[in-house]
């Protein structure tokens, strides 16, 4: 449905840059032959007024009346806008050919609509553009074969002729556009594809696959960049370690299937409660997670973590029987110069103060907490 939808939309902008184009068409004549007019001395005052009404009145009134037709049909019509279209170019045709055949070519104007259809890209409406011209010729030289000055039957099969060679260029054209589409749709495509691969690869070195957060390997190359912007420019850095107490227990008690679902749980809560997109939250490994805090206060990065600690103790697992996890945190602050080495050293020789106080807490140079 939305993709008949797109065509539609598609053909429907088509039809109103071709139906100005019609317009500027018969513009263009009506001034062409006022011009001619004005310019030739060769008509008789009594022939004015009819050459006015056989060249100008007429043939006007009946382009007039096709481009008036257009515009009230087409909206209304969109299904068969473009055959609309078609028809339209070969009325405006025959009403020049009519009204001057004089003209060397103009018969040509038939070729019009033919051209105009390349524009849908389909086939069968160049077939009925073709068809339509077939239909008006008939009738022309049905009625009177002097209009398409066909002085001989040589020159009626050699405009036929012309007119399917053209048929058959014009066909060409349109394989041709759609062969050009199809390969166009296969490279767009490929890309799509390698892009799409390139993403999910990228994701696949980068992030850890049970916890969604970053590797291990990310979470140093992070580490690095900031510790140099830190040093560069006095950006604040805390890091903290958290370590899911027990978990070993869990895994032994429980099952590894259980302590990956934990991990994934603790690893939510980590991810939903960072304060700002700028925190980096990553599984260092096993049951340890980090985050780096960027531009923030000591005491800030300090709230963060208890909000974890605590809401991690209060979630209950009805995998472990209702029982529920903790864990330990080391918080460090970065100094500037230090290094990156020293500053992970720091912030796990908190963690381990924090198991060894008891676990369930976190540490930090600003104040030890616990439940």
């Amino acid at each position: 449905m939305n993709r008949m939808q797109g065509t539609n939309d598609f053909d429907n902008s088509w039809n109103r840059l071709i139906l100005n184009f019609y317009w500027i068409i018969v513009l263009a004549v009506l001034i062409a032959e006022v011009a001619a007019l004005l310019m030739t001395s060769s008509y008789q005052l009594s022939d004015l007024p009819g050459v006015l009404v056989n060249k100008l009145g007429l043939p006007s009134i009946l382009q007039l009346a096709i481009m008036g037709s257009c515009e009230f049909m087409i909206p209304r019509l969109k299904r068969v806008g473009a055959y609309l279209i078609i028809l339209a170019g070969t009325a405006l045709s025959a009403v020049l050919i009519a009204a001057d055949p004089t003209v060397d070519g103009i018969k040509y104007s038939l070729l019009l609509p033919m051209m105009i259809s390349l524009f849908y890209d389909q086939q069968r409406k160049l077939i009925f553009a073709l068809s339509a011209n077939i239909v008006a010729l008939a009738a022309f030289y049905a009625i009177h074969p002097r209009p398409l000055q066909f002085g001989a039957v040589y020159d009626l099969a050699a405009f036929a002729v012309i007119m399917l060679g053209a048929f058959i260029i014009l066909c060409g054209l349109l394989r041709r556009g759609k062969e050009v589409s199809r390969h166009l749709s296969k490279a767009i495509q490929s890309e799509q594809d390698l892009l799409i691969r390139t993403v999910i690869m990228d994701r696949q070195t980068k992030f850890d696959a049970l916890t969604d957060l970053y590797n291990h390997k990310t979470f140093h190359e992070y580490l690095d960049n900031l510790v140099a912007q830190s040093d560069q420019h006095g950006l604040p850095l805390q890091l903290a370690i958290i370590d899911i107490d027990n978990f070993k227990k869990v895994n032994d008690t429980f099952g590894h299937a259980v302590g990956d679902v934990i991990l994934q749980r603790v690893a939510q809560i980590i991810k939903q409660s960072l304060s700002t997109s700028d925190d980096i939250a990553a599984r260092y490994g096993g049951e340890e997670f980090a985050i780096i805090f960027t531009d923030k206060l000591p005491e800030q990065s300090l709230g963060n973590i208890e909000v974890i600690r605590t809401q991690i103790e209060a979630l209950s697992h009805h995998e472990m029987n209702g029982k529920c996890v903790t864990v330990s945190v080391g918080l460090a602050s970065y100094r500037s110069g230090a290094g990156r080495t020293a500053l992970f050293s720091e912030a796990d020789s908190m963690l381990y103060a924090a198991k060894r106080g008891g676990k369930n807490r976190t540490v930090t140079e600003l104040q030890p907490s616990a439940v």
